[in-house]
């Protein structure tokens, strides 16, 4: 990225030093993710052994979660769990012995099953993870989809013509991060053509349509 900002501006490592280009790619990328909080590329899977007993699991300890999309049995004991605030959870399930978890909640960095386990049981965990802090190293790829490193190089150029005191240029070529930020962005979070378009705003709930049936072949 560095070089082709640099091939675009004319611009050596006199006039921009590489230090600040990494400044300028990390906040371009910092803006670029928080445009969303479920990108494509940040899906992950992990899994979540439950031990008997112990109700609250770190996220660290299951994987480099941000965010947590659902939680379900492995071996089917009871399905999917239903994700309920913190403090809700606490009134439904106090005072409540330990059995199979049927819910789930997140508080401060752990997460914490209800009821508590009362044997062990292996759970999937279907979740967002952070990205990986690339810019730390020139080996790492940038931790996005390709579509979205030409804005990245667009944002950068941008940046050191404003810093070469060239307004013109500068809004130039925020303007084409801009626009290519919106269509990578439109194709990334674009629905599956495979998925069914529901109008009414709900969802079909496939499982409970087909569970113990016979799907036709």
């Amino acid at each position: 990225m560095r070089t082709m900002a640099r091939t675009i501006t004319d611009l050596d490592v006199t006039d921009v030093t590489d230090s600040i280009l990494n400044t300028y790619i990390k906040d371009g990328y910092l803006r670029l993710m928080s445009l969303e909080r479920r990108w494509p590329w940040l899906e992950a899977s992990y899994t979540l052994t439950a031990i008997a007993g112990t109700q609250a699991y770190t996220l660290s300890g299951v994987g480099d979660i941000e965010e947590i999309t659902s939680i379900l049995h492995d071996d089917d004991v009871s399905g999917r769990l239903t994700w309920c605030g913190h403090q809700s959870a606490e009134d439904v399930w106090y005072g409540t012995t330990s059995g199979v978890p049927q819910n789930w909640s997140k508080w401060g960095t752990s997460i914490y099953l209800w009821p508590t386990p009362d044997a062990a049981y292996s759970m999937s965990v279907r979740a967002y993870r952070n990205p990986v802090n690339w810019t730390a190293s020139d080996t790492v790829e940038c931790d996005a989809d390709t579509a979205f490193h030409i804005a990245l190089v667009y944002y950068v150029v941008a940046m050191m013509y404003q810093l070469q005191e060239d307004p013109e240029q500068a809004a130039l070529y925020r303007r084409s991060f801009d626009e290519a930020v919106t269509m990578a962005r439109g194709e990334a979070m674009r629905l599956p053509q495979s998925g069914a378009l529901i109008l009414h705003g709900g969802y079909r709930r496939t499982w409970d349509r087909f569970r113990n049936k016979t799907i036709p072949q």
